[in-house]
């Protein structure tokens, strides 16, 4: 096994070291024009994706010069058992990797905490371990595929991507990273054996090569049937909406204010109130504020990868940077590099921590005000455990608008107050009607005696290019001038409109159809983990849409139909035979696929 090793490492250490060194060129070039450490998820998950890349063209390169016959009995009959050849290819991939991608980034990230003033925390030091195990997931995964009868099977990936790769804690993704690590390391281990175009022997090693390949499969047919229906719809311009606006366009506010109002008069068109017909001749007059739920996700400590995190003092030509490790932010002069102290939540000097890292002048339950002149820092409002903002505040109506999980707040200012930035003082409320999950986008009127909120309940994110099956309506309520809020409207079925705030979910509650256990499988990681989402996804054993029974169920059906065509005539044992049959039944389509890629069929005389 040493021997192997090394011999390994003999026939690339020359291209690891010169992969090694142009890396580290690379990221010092790059930190000549941006703070590496600090760029969003997206760079920052691309250069992940570069990583990978490496691991595969790693297991390329060095599994796939065994993959002759000749070359692979050479490798596989020595006087080895299997296990310890895998083990001696994979040490030496780890060793590989580990000098190309692992120590020129470990230099940097502590070269960067030694000799500047940049923002280096703990989580930084966590990351390279998890940048390091994914590019050997990657490797793992790449011989899987080159010693398997099938190429597709490389998609065993979708392991690691469902289970691990989100934006949450380095530490709380230890055990999902450890988890997927071990799963492709013993699915790999016993890819090295005599004869690669034989089935998989072992059960443990078929399910868990299986399960990856149905997820993967799973994401693959939803997706293109998501892709096939908008299709069809489009071509048929069958109830496709009239008009469809996202919250990018440049006129999104002035398309939503007019949408409010129209919505306002129809939403009022059944009305039993004896007001009604009187708001609906004013509201064209009046001024419409919005609210839209369109705050995503707030940073966490610890993170493994950044949101914007940073602002610029444009005043005093400061760059603030936020510690996770101090919980604070840390100021820094881009042009000179100097340290320029901490900015706490109190304001600059002080060194009271943040209990919550803030975004955008505000965090998950807290809105701040800045004092330019003193530097210091203000608590405008502070939302009660459990509830968390969902949209941006609004200032408009001579109110502070705010839009929760769970309600409509109206703040009004103390005017009477001594300090320049007192806390906000409560004007009205309003719960939502369906209470923490789906949030509507809002449109605010105020009238000579009060409010009047429109309501409109449509999300469709979970139902992404399904959205025709989707129930939007919308609910008018008027609030007295003492707060009491009553119903005054409310319309079913709203057709005519199409809000689209947000990116969908990778899986949605539409894909629920295709096979209910595996959308609550490929789920559930995303729901489990926090990841600082202000409308976290739930899962849903059972969807909404009557629909999706009965085409989960003739699906399962015709899955399980397919599985025993496919294995009809074949040599496989009576328990492996009902494995995978009950696979079909229960997995649907994807199951059927994934027998197609591990089972060959028996072939015809």
């Amino acid at each position: 096994m040493k021997d192997l090793f090394f011999s390994e490492w003999h026939r690339f250490q020359r291209h690891a070291l010169i992969v090694a060194v142009c890396h580290g060129l690379v990221l010092l070039f790059m930190s000549r024009i941006t703070n590496v450490l600090q760029l969003p998820d997206d760079d920052q998950g691309m250069m992940l994706a570069i990583y990978m890349v490496l691991g595969l063209a790693l297991a390329m390169v060095q599994v796939g010069s065994y993959r002759k016959p000749n070359q692979w009995l050479w490798l596989i009959h020595r006087p080895l058992p299997p296990t310890r050849i895998f083990a001696a290819l994979s040490l030496s991939a780890l060793t590989m990797l580990t000098l190309t991608v692992f120590v020129p980034l470990l230099l940097f990230v502590f070269a960067t905490d030694v000799f500047t003033t940049h923002v280096v925390d703990t989580r930084h030091y966590v990351a390279l371990f998890h940048v390091l195990a994914f590019s050997m997931m990657a490797w793992f995964a790449g011989t899987h595929a080159i010693l398997s009868r099938n190429k597709v099977t490389v998609a065993v990936l979708v392991a690691p991507f469902l289970l691990a790769m989100h934006l949450a804690s380095v530490w709380s993704l230890v055990l999902p990273v450890l988890i997927c690590l071990a799963w492709l390391t013993w699915i790999t281990m016993y890819s090295f054996r005599a004869d690669r175009s034989a089935p998989i022997a072992r059960s443990s090693v078929l399910l868990l090569t299986a399960l990856p390949l149905q997820l993967g499969f799973f994401l693959l047919v939803f997706h293109l049937s998501k892709v096939a229906v908008s299709a069809v719809e489009l071509m048929a311009n069958n109830n496709y909406p009239a008009e469809t606006v996202l919250a990018s366009d440049k006129n999104a506010g002035a398309w939503l204010r007019s949408f409010s109002q129209n919505g306002f008069i129809k939403g009022l068109e059944g009305s039993q109130d004896p007001k009604a017909a009187e708001w609906r001749e004013q509201i064209p007059l009046l001024e419409v504020a919005e609210l839209v739920p369109d705050l995503e996700r707030f940073p966490l400590r610890n993170q493994i990868s950044n949101l914007r995190a940073r602002w610029w003092d444009a005043k005093s030509g400061i760059e603030w940077t936020f510690s996770h490790d101090r919980m604070m932010f840390h100021g820094r002069d881009p042009k000179t590099g100097a340290d320029r102290g901490w900015w706490s939540a109190t304001g600059a000097g002080d060194q009271d921590a943040f209990s919550q890292i803030p975004l955008s002048g505000m965090t998950s339950s807290e809105l701040f005000a800045i004092d330019d002149a003193t530097q210091r820092q203000h608590v405008l409002l502070h939302l009660p455990p459990g509830e968390r903002f969902v949209g941006r505040p609004v200032r408009a109506l001579d109110r502070t608008l705010v839009l929760t999980n769970q309600r409509v707040l109206a703040y009004r200012e103390d005017r009477q107050a001594a300090s320049r930035f007192p806390p906000l003082q409560l004007d009205w409320q309003l719960a939502l009607a369906v209470g923490d999950g789906e949030v509507p986008t809002v449109g605010i009127v105020e009238l000579l005696d009060g409010w009047l909120v429109s309501l409109f309940y449509f999300v469709p994110k979970e139902l992404d290019g399904f959205e025709s099956l989707a129930l939007p309506w919308q609910q008018v309520v008027y609030i007295d001038a003492t707060g009491n809020p009553t119903v005054v409207g409310v319309s079913k079925n709203v057709r005519d409109v199409n809000v689209s705030i947000g990116r969908a979910p990778l899986v949605p509650k539409a894909a629920w159809w295709l096979s209910p256990i595996l959308y609550t499988l490929a789920r559930w990681p995303g729901s489990a983990l926090d990841k600082g989402l202000t409308q976290p996804p739930q899962v849903a054993p059972l969807p909404v849409v009557s629909m999706f029974y009965p085409v989960a169920v003739v699906l399962m059906l015709l899955s399980c139909g397919l599985g025993y065509w496919w294995l009809r005539g074949s040599q496989i044992n009576a328990a492996r035979r009902r494995l995978w049959l009950a696979s079909c039944m229960f997995l649907g389509l994807p199951a059927f696929f994934s027998l197609v890629c591990l089972e060959p069929r028996a072939s015809r005389v």
